[in-house]
């Protein structure tokens, strides 16, 4: 698969059959994760990968109480589509039945560069998300765990930095239509 392929093609799926993810295609996921660029060489990411049952139902669990703040937002942010809420709360609550997530910490809880070392993590999640799609895995991106970030970072990395988002991988037998991309968003001087 071309690199174009890959960033004109992924898009964020929200429901995953059954089928697991080998410990191989997994493997090489994380690999790509840890060769994104960083800022100084930081390498300032931190990942939990949650893929045993217990992990998986604690991280629901947790993920449950994001509810009331998430949908706030999508109430104000979606209000003449009350699908997309509804589709998206419920995705949150189950990780739409993924069975693997991985949620992205800061390595230490201060940088003295910390938008370079978000930046740096977020190339990051880039490379796993494209990585993923490159091998048929689906994936989708999420900050609602922002909601309930002490909760996690309590749970799944305590003596870490801050929760970043998450990154929900399965395979799925949905193939979501493009979003609309929005005019007005560079300028070549």
């Amino acid at each position: 698969m071309e690199l174009k392929d890959a960033v004109y093609g992924r898009r964020s799926v929200r429901k995953y059959n059954d089928q697991k993810i080998s410990d191989e295609d997994l493997q090489e996921i994380l690999d790509a994760g840890l060769w994104a660029p960083s800022a100084v060489n930081l390498q300032p990411w931190y990942f939990v990968v949650c893929r045993s049952d217990k992990a998986l139902k604690k991280l629901n669990e947790i993920m449950g109480g994001s509810i009331f703040g998430l949908t706030k937002i999508l109430n104000s942010r979606f209000k003449s589509n009350p699908e997309v809420i509804d589709e998206t709360v419920n995705f949150v609550k189950s990780m739409g039945n993924s069975s693997t997530v991985i949620l992205t910490f800061l390595q230490q809880e201060e940088y003295d560069e910390y938008t370079a070392a978000v930046e740096s993590a977020a190339a990051a999640m880039q490379n796993i998300v494209l990585t993923a799609y490159s091998k048929g895995i689906s994936s989708c991106w999420l900050t609602a765990p922002l909601h309930v970030e002490d909760e996690l970072r309590a749970e799944f990395a305590p003596g870490k930095g801050h929760l970043l988002a998450a990154v929900t991988l399965g395979y799925s037998d949905i193939k979501p239509k493009a979003p609309r991309r929005k005019d007005g968003r560079y300028i070549i001087l």
